[in-house]
Protein backbone atom coordinates (compact mmCIF):
# COMPACT_ATOMS: atom_id res chain seq x y z
CA UNK A 1 0.00 0.00 0.00
CA UNK A 2 1.10 3.27 -0.89
CA UNK A 3 1.32 6.56 1.28
CA UNK A 4 1.06 9.39 0.16
CA UNK A 5 2.06 12.92 0.50
CA UNK A 6 -0.07 15.39 -1.53
CA UNK A 7 -0.38 19.50 -1.55
CA UNK A 8 -3.95 20.50 -3.32
CA UNK A 9 -4.90 23.99 -4.72
CA UNK A 10 -7.90 25.22 -3.61
CA UNK A 11 -10.71 27.11 -5.14
CA UNK A 12 -9.36 30.44 -3.33
CA UNK A 13 -5.48 29.18 -4.70
CA UNK A 14 -4.34 28.82 -1.23
CA UNK A 15 -1.98 25.55 -1.14
CA UNK A 16 -3.10 22.81 1.79
CA UNK A 17 -0.55 19.79 2.28
CA UNK A 18 -1.67 16.28 3.99
CA UNK A 19 -0.93 12.53 3.88
CA UNK A 20 -3.17 9.69 3.50
CA UNK A 21 -2.89 6.25 2.72
CA UNK A 22 -6.08 6.42 0.26
CA UNK A 23 -5.37 9.65 -1.73
CA UNK A 24 -8.44 8.91 -4.49
CA UNK A 25 -10.31 8.32 -1.23
CA UNK A 26 -9.31 11.22 0.13
CA UNK A 27 -9.17 13.79 -2.49
CA UNK A 28 -13.44 12.89 -2.58
CA UNK A 29 -12.97 13.37 1.39
CA UNK A 30 -11.60 16.77 0.77
CA UNK A 31 -14.46 17.77 -2.00
CA UNK A 32 -17.45 16.69 0.05
CA UNK A 33 -16.23 18.90 2.47
CA UNK A 34 -15.36 15.82 5.42
CA UNK A 35 -11.60 16.09 5.08
CA UNK A 36 -9.14 18.54 6.26
CA UNK A 37 -10.56 21.28 8.61
CA UNK A 38 -8.81 24.11 5.94
CA UNK A 39 -10.28 22.77 3.10
CA UNK A 40 -14.05 22.53 4.09
CA UNK A 41 -15.83 25.60 2.10
CA UNK A 42 -12.47 25.80 -0.28
CA UNK A 43 -13.44 23.15 -2.53
CA UNK A 44 -13.64 21.83 -5.11
CA UNK A 45 -9.82 21.02 -4.81
CA UNK A 46 -7.45 20.16 -7.34
CA UNK A 47 -4.25 17.61 -7.00
CA UNK A 48 -1.05 19.39 -7.83
CA UNK A 49 1.45 17.65 -6.45
CA UNK A 50 2.34 13.88 -4.73
CA UNK A 51 4.73 11.62 -3.60
CA UNK A 52 4.64 8.21 -2.41
CA UNK A 53 6.55 6.07 0.47
CA UNK A 54 6.43 2.76 1.90
CA UNK A 55 5.71 4.02 5.36
CA UNK A 56 3.10 6.29 7.42
CA UNK A 57 6.25 7.67 9.11
CA UNK A 58 8.45 8.99 6.12
CA UNK A 59 4.86 10.60 4.18
CA UNK A 60 3.83 11.99 7.31
CA UNK A 61 8.02 13.18 7.99
CA UNK A 62 7.74 14.52 4.02
CA UNK A 63 4.40 16.31 4.82
CA UNK A 64 5.76 18.35 8.26
CA UNK A 65 8.52 19.49 5.62
CA UNK A 66 6.63 20.72 3.21
CA UNK A 67 4.22 22.99 5.75
CA UNK A 68 7.52 24.39 6.54
CA UNK A 69 8.00 25.63 3.17
CA UNK A 70 7.19 28.66 1.42
CA UNK A 71 4.51 29.27 -0.89
CA UNK A 72 7.25 29.96 -3.74
CA UNK A 73 9.49 26.57 -2.61
CA UNK A 74 5.85 24.68 -2.63
CA UNK A 75 5.49 26.22 -5.92
CA UNK A 76 8.67 25.03 -7.03
CA UNK A 77 7.91 21.75 -5.96
CA UNK A 78 4.98 22.04 -8.04
CA UNK A 79 6.45 23.14 -11.37
CA UNK A 80 9.09 20.26 -10.85
CA UNK A 81 6.32 17.94 -11.18
CA UNK A 82 3.82 19.63 -14.01
CA UNK A 83 5.54 18.18 -17.12
CA UNK A 84 4.47 15.82 -19.53
CA UNK A 85 1.93 14.48 -20.96
CA UNK A 86 -1.05 15.07 -18.57
CA UNK A 87 -4.06 12.87 -17.79
CA UNK A 88 -7.00 14.03 -15.63
CA UNK A 89 -7.20 12.01 -12.19
CA UNK A 90 -10.49 11.73 -10.27
CA UNK A 91 -11.23 10.97 -7.20
CA UNK A 92 -13.23 8.27 -5.40
CA UNK A 93 -16.79 10.03 -6.68
CA UNK A 94 -15.73 10.55 -9.94
CA UNK A 95 -14.96 13.86 -9.89
CA UNK A 96 -12.32 15.71 -12.04
CA UNK A 97 -9.58 16.53 -9.61
CA UNK A 98 -6.93 18.16 -12.09
CA UNK A 99 -4.41 17.16 -14.20
CA UNK A 100 -1.52 15.26 -13.66
CA UNK A 101 1.53 14.37 -15.58
CA UNK A 102 1.05 10.48 -16.88
CA UNK A 103 4.34 9.19 -15.72
CA UNK A 104 3.21 10.48 -12.27
CA UNK A 105 -0.47 8.74 -12.60
CA UNK A 106 1.23 5.55 -13.69
CA UNK A 107 4.27 5.39 -11.30
CA UNK A 108 1.55 6.50 -8.11
CA UNK A 109 -1.57 4.76 -9.30
CA UNK A 110 -4.08 7.88 -9.51
CA UNK A 111 -7.47 7.07 -10.78
CA UNK A 112 -7.83 7.86 -14.17
CA UNK A 113 -9.89 6.90 -17.10
CA UNK A 114 -9.45 5.05 -20.63
CA UNK A 115 -11.38 3.52 -23.57
CA UNK A 116 -11.42 -0.13 -24.84
CA UNK A 117 -12.74 -1.16 -28.42
CA UNK A 118 -14.00 -4.57 -28.72
CA UNK A 119 -14.23 -5.35 -32.52
CA UNK A 120 -16.47 -8.17 -33.16
CA UNK A 121 -17.57 -10.00 -36.23
CA UNK A 122 -18.45 -13.14 -37.90
CA UNK A 123 -15.87 -14.58 -39.88
CA UNK A 124 -16.52 -18.10 -41.79
CA UNK A 125 -19.64 -18.22 -40.13
CA UNK A 126 -18.13 -18.06 -36.46
CA UNK A 127 -18.53 -15.07 -34.00
CA UNK A 128 -15.13 -13.83 -32.78
CA UNK A 129 -13.22 -10.84 -31.98
CA UNK A 130 -9.90 -9.05 -32.78
CA UNK A 131 -6.89 -8.74 -30.70
CA UNK A 132 -4.19 -6.43 -31.31
CA UNK A 133 -0.54 -7.32 -30.55
CA UNK A 134 1.52 -4.56 -28.93
CA UNK A 135 4.52 -3.83 -31.01
CA UNK A 136 7.70 -5.54 -29.06
CA UNK A 137 9.69 -2.23 -28.07
CA UNK A 138 6.49 -0.85 -25.94
CA UNK A 139 7.58 -0.22 -22.72
CA UNK A 140 4.42 -2.06 -21.14
CA UNK A 141 3.74 -5.43 -22.25
CA UNK A 142 5.36 -5.55 -25.48
CA UNK A 143 4.63 -8.14 -27.16
CA UNK A 144 1.25 -8.64 -25.74
CA UNK A 145 -2.10 -9.45 -26.88
CA UNK A 146 -4.68 -6.64 -26.46
CA UNK A 147 -7.92 -5.15 -27.57
CA UNK A 148 -8.15 -3.98 -30.79
CA UNK A 149 -7.81 -0.55 -29.84
CA UNK A 150 -7.29 0.74 -26.41
CA UNK A 151 -5.67 4.20 -24.63
CA UNK A 152 -5.79 6.84 -22.63
CA UNK A 153 -8.31 9.43 -22.30
CA UNK A 154 -6.99 13.38 -22.78
CA UNK A 155 -8.10 15.68 -20.79
CA UNK A 156 -11.57 17.13 -22.65
CA UNK A 157 -12.14 14.58 -24.58
CA UNK A 158 -15.52 12.52 -24.24
CA UNK A 159 -14.67 8.88 -23.69
CA UNK A 160 -16.88 8.30 -27.01
CA UNK A 161 -14.38 11.06 -28.94
CA UNK A 162 -11.60 9.20 -27.38
CA UNK A 163 -12.35 5.79 -28.68
CA UNK A 164 -12.52 6.99 -32.06
CA UNK A 165 -9.31 8.69 -31.92
CA UNK A 166 -7.46 5.18 -30.48
CA UNK A 167 -9.55 2.91 -33.15
CA UNK A 168 -7.89 5.35 -35.56
CA UNK A 169 -4.63 5.80 -34.51
CA UNK A 170 -3.80 2.10 -33.22
CA UNK A 171 -5.66 -0.12 -35.39
CA UNK A 172 -6.77 2.30 -38.53
CA UNK A 173 -10.25 1.43 -37.99
CA UNK A 174 -12.37 4.95 -39.41
CA UNK A 175 -14.97 4.38 -37.16
CA UNK A 176 -18.19 6.69 -36.83
CA UNK A 177 -20.23 7.69 -33.52
CA UNK A 178 -22.77 5.46 -34.74
CA UNK A 179 -20.91 2.56 -35.58
CA UNK A 180 -19.43 2.01 -31.82
CA UNK A 181 -21.74 0.82 -29.01
CA UNK A 182 -21.02 1.52 -25.79
CA UNK A 183 -20.67 -1.45 -23.63
CA UNK A 184 -19.72 -0.02 -19.62
CA UNK A 185 -17.24 1.32 -17.66
CA UNK A 186 -15.31 -0.92 -15.48
CA UNK A 187 -12.86 -0.08 -12.46
CA UNK A 188 -9.90 -1.77 -12.96
CA UNK A 189 -6.43 -2.14 -11.12
CA UNK A 190 -3.47 -4.06 -11.58
CA UNK A 191 0.22 -3.94 -11.34
CA UNK A 192 2.15 -2.51 -14.89
CA UNK A 193 4.22 -5.40 -14.75
CA UNK A 194 7.94 -4.65 -16.01
CA UNK A 195 7.73 -0.84 -15.29
CA UNK A 196 6.84 -1.29 -11.42
CA UNK A 197 3.99 1.04 -11.72
CA UNK A 198 0.07 0.35 -10.36
CA UNK A 199 -2.36 1.34 -12.76
CA UNK A 200 -5.82 2.31 -11.16
CA UNK A 201 -8.27 2.63 -14.31
CA UNK A 202 -12.11 3.38 -15.45
CA UNK A 203 -12.82 1.82 -18.76
CA UNK A 204 -15.62 2.76 -20.92
CA UNK A 205 -16.28 -0.17 -23.14
CA UNK A 206 -17.29 0.22 -26.43
CA UNK A 207 -18.12 -2.58 -29.28
CA UNK A 208 -17.76 -2.52 -33.08
CA UNK A 209 -19.35 -4.92 -35.33
CA UNK A 210 -17.57 -5.87 -37.86
CA UNK A 211 -17.83 -9.01 -40.06
CA UNK A 212 -15.45 -10.31 -42.00
CA UNK A 213 -12.20 -8.56 -42.45
CA UNK A 214 -12.08 -5.34 -40.72
CA UNK A 215 -9.86 -2.71 -43.00
CA UNK A 216 -7.28 -2.85 -40.22
CA UNK A 217 -4.36 -0.33 -40.84
CA UNK A 218 -2.47 -1.17 -37.81
CA UNK A 219 -0.30 1.90 -36.53
CA UNK A 220 3.28 1.83 -35.32
CA UNK A 221 2.29 1.07 -32.09
CA UNK A 222 0.67 -2.04 -33.33
CA UNK A 223 2.70 -5.46 -34.72
CA UNK A 224 -0.18 -7.50 -35.70
CA UNK A 225 -3.77 -8.09 -35.98
CA UNK A 226 -5.58 -11.66 -35.39
CA UNK A 227 -8.85 -12.99 -34.76
CA UNK A 228 -9.99 -15.31 -31.56
CA UNK A 229 -13.40 -17.14 -31.41
CA UNK A 230 -15.28 -16.06 -28.92
CA UNK A 231 -15.67 -19.57 -27.09
CA UNK A 232 -11.76 -19.51 -26.81
CA UNK A 233 -11.60 -15.95 -25.43
CA UNK A 234 -13.95 -17.32 -22.55
CA UNK A 235 -12.08 -20.22 -22.03
CA UNK A 236 -9.03 -17.76 -21.41
CA UNK A 237 -10.58 -16.51 -18.61
CA UNK A 238 -11.02 -19.51 -16.55
CA UNK A 239 -7.94 -21.85 -18.07
CA UNK A 240 -4.48 -20.94 -19.14
CA UNK A 241 -4.22 -22.24 -22.58
CA UNK A 242 -3.39 -21.14 -25.77
CA UNK A 243 -5.38 -19.69 -27.65
CA UNK A 244 -5.59 -20.62 -31.82
CA UNK A 245 -5.73 -17.77 -34.09
CA UNK A 246 -5.82 -16.64 -37.59
CA UNK A 247 -4.10 -13.19 -38.81
CA UNK A 248 -6.04 -11.08 -41.39
CA UNK A 249 -4.50 -13.02 -44.46
CA UNK A 250 -5.90 -15.94 -42.94
CA UNK A 251 -2.44 -17.59 -41.78
CA UNK A 252 -2.84 -19.47 -38.32
CA UNK A 253 -0.79 -18.80 -35.36
CA UNK A 254 -0.81 -19.40 -31.61
CA UNK A 255 -1.59 -17.13 -28.64
CA UNK A 256 -0.28 -17.57 -25.56
CA UNK A 257 -2.37 -17.33 -22.43
CA UNK A 258 0.36 -15.56 -20.63
CA UNK A 259 0.89 -12.72 -23.60
CA UNK A 260 -2.84 -11.86 -23.08
CA UNK A 261 -3.15 -8.80 -21.57
CA UNK A 262 -7.29 -8.05 -22.12
CA UNK A 263 -8.35 -10.53 -19.56
CA UNK A 264 -10.72 -8.77 -17.34
CA UNK A 265 -12.85 -10.71 -15.34
CA UNK A 266 -16.11 -8.19 -15.04
CA UNK A 267 -15.59 -6.12 -18.08
CA UNK A 268 -16.01 -9.61 -20.39
CA UNK A 269 -19.24 -10.55 -18.27
CA UNK A 270 -20.01 -7.23 -18.49
CA UNK A 271 -19.37 -6.76 -22.86
CA UNK A 272 -20.54 -10.80 -22.99
CA UNK A 273 -24.20 -9.87 -22.11
CA UNK A 274 -24.04 -7.47 -25.60
CA UNK A 275 -22.15 -10.11 -27.13
CA UNK A 276 -25.20 -12.49 -26.91
CA UNK A 277 -27.70 -10.15 -28.41
CA UNK A 278 -25.32 -9.19 -31.35
CA UNK A 279 -24.94 -12.79 -32.25
CA UNK A 280 -28.06 -14.39 -31.31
Amino acid sequence: MNNYTYILRCADDTLYCGWTNDLTARLAAHNSGKGAKYTRGRGPVTLVYSETFPTQSEAMQREAAIKKLSRVQKQALINAQSSGELLTVYDADGRPCGERPRAVVHAQGLFHHVCHLWTVGVRDGIPGLWLQQRQFDRPLYPGGFDLSATGHIDPGETPETAMLREAREESGLLLRPDEILPAGSYRQQYARGEDGGFDDELAFAFLARIDGIPPFAPGSEVADMVFVTLSDFAAAHNEARDLPARRMDGSARTVPHASLCCLHQTEWEGVRSLLTQQFA
